[in-house]
């Protein structure tokens, strides 16, 4: 009997036991989905975006041009919130030679006034993970070639306490580089037409020879009429066209190509006339008084596809050759 009391006195305490084991595990268990709970809200991170992968680097690599790069960015929270947040972002350079001394690297720092934040207030809405977008614009015609820059674009500022300003993971670098543009002749054997005549003859326009001799089968002509015209499409945007030349008929007839102007457009002409082209938006205009040369030589230094050479008055246009030399697309 003994015995049978005391085996049911130690059941009775593993029990009592094991019940205190199951209350407090189910307390702690408690304790930290609470903390849990809080430290997701403490750890709600910001970011800009987009990311590339799963890192805050990004390379640009730019082809030279007088027309500035934009690059839409933003910030996203992990967790959306009840109230609207409100953001700002600033390049922060000093965040350079911390860079190069973690990484090993040595990048520069980009030139002032190459780079620029068109907003740099952003506003995460409520229920919402994402902020409105802004562009990174960034001038390649300022920056020197061959030469690797770092831009770092971070998240100065929050307004929610909610969220957590981590410049760990608020911070994005742009690693930007503008190679040596390849220099070449644009027009060489690209698509050409004629204002009126044979339009097969238009291709000796840009076949490479530069004769003016009518013999030599390298001149191509219009007829008489108004504000007759030759034109090349270079089938790509140029970034740059650094030089245009024009070479003239030479064994007779050079007064007729006169008192004319080259067109250069990224987008086709609309029009026909000289008024026309000089009306249309983005369409840079040269004037030559007088004669075309052997050769006449023009500067444009703007980027371009289609390119129109157009006399003024009635007479007929001749052209020998005319050669644009600029980046390659």
């Amino acid at each position: 009997m003994r015995y049978h009391n005391l085996k049911i006195h130690i059941m009775k305490t593993k029990f009592i036991f094991s019940a205190s084991i199951l209350i407090v595990c189910s307390f702690l268990i408690f304790i930290s989905c609470k903390k849990q709970t809080t430290d997701n809200v403490k750890l709600n991170g910001i970011y800009i975006v987009p990311l590339s992968g799963s890192s805050a680097t990004e390379t640009k690599i730019l082809v030279y041009s007088t027309t500035p790069y934009k690059y839409v960015l933003g910030t996203a929270i992990s967790s959306a919130l009840a109230t609207s947040t409100n953001v700002t972002l600033a390049v922060d350079n000093d965040l350079v030679a911390k860079y190069n001394e973690a990484q090993k690297t040595t990048y520069e720092i980009m030139p002032a006034g190459s780079y620029s934040l068109e907003a740099t207030s952003l506003t995460i809405p409520k229920d919402s993970i994402a902020s409105n977008s802004t562009n990174l614009v960034i001038k390649a015609d300022l920056l020197k070639t061959d030469v690797s820059y770092l831009l770092p674009v971070k998240v100065e500022t929050v307004s929610s306490n909610d969220v957590n300003l981590n410049s760990a993971i608020a911070t994005k670098y742009y690693i930007v580089r503008t190679p040596t543009p390849v220099i070449v002749n644009l027009s060489d054997g690209k698509p050409s037409s004629l204002s009126k005549g044979f339009q097969e003859n238009a291709s000796k326009g840009n076949d490479g020879n530069t004769s003016g001799e009518w013999g030599d089968g390298s001149v191509c002509e219009t007829g008489a009429g108004n504000e007759e015209f030759w034109q090349v499409d270079l089938e790509a945007v140029s970034p740059r066209i650094d030089n245009i030349k024009i070479w003239n008929r030479t064994d007779c007839c050079d007064d007729r190509t006169i008192n004319f102007y080259v067109f250069v457009s990224d987008v086709p002409f609309t029009g026909t006339s000289v008024a026309s082209s000089l009306a249309q938006p983005g369409v840079a205009s040269f004037y030559t008084d007088g004669k075309a040369g052997t050769p006449t030589e023009i500067l444009p230094n703007v980027s371009g596809r289609y390119i129109r050479l157009q006399n003024t008055g009635t007479t007929s246009l001749t052209l020998a050759e005319l050669t644009a030399i600029g980046i390659k697309p």
